[in-house]
């Protein structure tokens, strides 16, 4: 297999291409730095972000106000207090809420973000360290005892980006799948002899251009659709980041305590050095935990609220599905999926990195250490009691982030949809 460097930009591909699409990176670090010079492209930048913030908070405001907003026919104002109607406008405050907790957080973090970057800069292996491996290991044959181990770059940036690149192209299908159904049910009302056109947009939002029966001009929707569609565009923007940006943190997590695995199983233990290699690879341990408990905290309230944001939206956006007409159940449907992906990444993603750490006591258990010295065997035994506890992220101490949470929520989220089913 030919020797290929790797670097750390080649992992952040795709938290790089969110953030440009969401024209907001508030953190800085060396990586980025020539990106925040102040030239008329990045004033650009921050106008167009707050323009985009602007459409979302007046997005949220117009669900709220259309549950309140008066009408004088008996047709619009029985429509308007119908549980179908709450239950559509609060499925969606759910999944514009969730954009703005995760620009919140990546905003308000920013000065704990830039940081760790750095951190897992100086981390990565530098060029002479990756041929150093990659010669003592050729790939070819089984792992040399003493040789060191190696990092399976290939493996998680591939694994990495395959994740990502299915996230993005989901993304953008369920946000043109999500906005394509007003435009070709307007099309269909208009081509439609006997058919009242009634202009309905992506959600039933009340804006200042509505007439007092809850229809708008040809003008009017194109303005409220443009609004929605912007407002949408933002949301799924910033969510991405969040996602991409710990998606990243978790690949290099699993990628350093893979290859801390990996080392400790071909540790010699009649080496000469081999109890200087233990205490390098022993701080090299402390340090990854060091590193695990700053995302953990950067991420632990999104976590959190990830799990109940997500929890209310299904059944919500289920509830909206069976209750409302067929073209608009189309499309709930992609919101529907789009949570159940999100929150299935995302607790894929700590499920794996638990997997990957618990990898440290059996790897140590499978060394040589019986050949070592009093000492040495001593020092291992204490890092395999160090390493029998599980890294898991938590979300805010409440519950750990793993496939039995994931079916914890989605149990959860039916046994609410039953609930609010029946009060229907």
């Amino acid at each position: 297999m030919p020797f290929q460097v790797y670097k750390l930009q080649k992992f952040l591909t795709y938290p790089e291409l969110a953030f440009k699409w969401a024209f907001f990176e508030p953190f800085i670090w060396s990586g980025n730095r020539h990106r925040h010079q102040p030239t008329a492209w990045y004033y650009i930048k921050h106008c167009i972000c707050i323009c985009g913030l602007f459409a979302l908070v007046g997005q949220i405001l117009a669900l709220i106000c259309n549950l309140y907003m008066p009408h004088t026919t008996p047709e619009a104002e029985a429509y308007e207090n119908s549980e179908s109607k709450v239950f559509e406008a609060t499925a969606l405050i759910c999944y514009f809420s969730c954009c703005f907790y995760k620009m919140w957080n990546i905003f308000w973090r920013r000065k704990d973000i830039g940081p760790l970057l750095e951190k897992f800069n100086e981390l990565f292996p530098s060029v002479v360290i990756q041929k150093k491996l990659a010669e003592a290991n050729d790939y070819k044959t089984e792992l040399k005892r003493g040789s060191g181990g190696y990092y399976r770059f290939a493996y998680f940036e591939e694994k990495s980006r395959a994740r990502m690149r299915f996230m993005t192209k989901y993304f953008a299908f369920a946000y043109f799948y999500y906005n394509i159904i007003p435009i070709l049910q307007l099309i269909y009302e208009i081509l439609s002899p006997n058919h009242t056109v009634t202009y309905k947009t992506q959600s039933n939002a009340w804006f200042p251009w509505h007439n007092h029966n809850n229809h708008s001009t040809f003008v009017g929707f194109v303005f409220n659709y443009l609004v929605q569609a912007s407002a949408e565009f933002v949301g799924i923007n910033f969510i991405m980041c969040g996602e991409y940006l710990f998606g990243f943190f978790n690949t290099q997590m699993q990628l350093h305590f893979d290859y801390l695995a990996i080392a400790l199983e071909t540790l010699d233990a009649t080496a000469p050095d081999a109890m200087k290699q233990l205490k390098m690879l022993i701080s090299y341990h402390a340090n990854l935990l060091r590193l695990f408990n700053e995302i953990n905290s950067l991420f632990n309230i999104t976590f959190a609220l990830d799990l109940i944001n997500a929890t209310f939206a299904i059944s919500l956006m289920g509830l909206a599905m069976v209750m409302i007409e067929f073209g608009r159940a189309v499309m709930f449907s992609a919101g529907f999926s789009f949570f159940l992906i999100l929150s299935y990444v995302f607790c894929k993603n700590g499920d794996e990195f638990t997997d990957v750490s618990n990898k440290l006591s059996s790897a140590l258990f499978y060394s040589n250490w019986y050949d070592g010295s009093l000492e040495y065997r001593r020092m291992i035994i204490f890092f395999i009691m160090r390493t029998n506890k599980p890294c898991e992220y938590q979300a805010y101490g409440y519950t750990a982030i793993s496939m039995v949470t994931y079916m914890r929520m989605l149990k959860l989220s039916y046994q609410l949809f039953t609930s609010f089913r029946a009060i229907e």
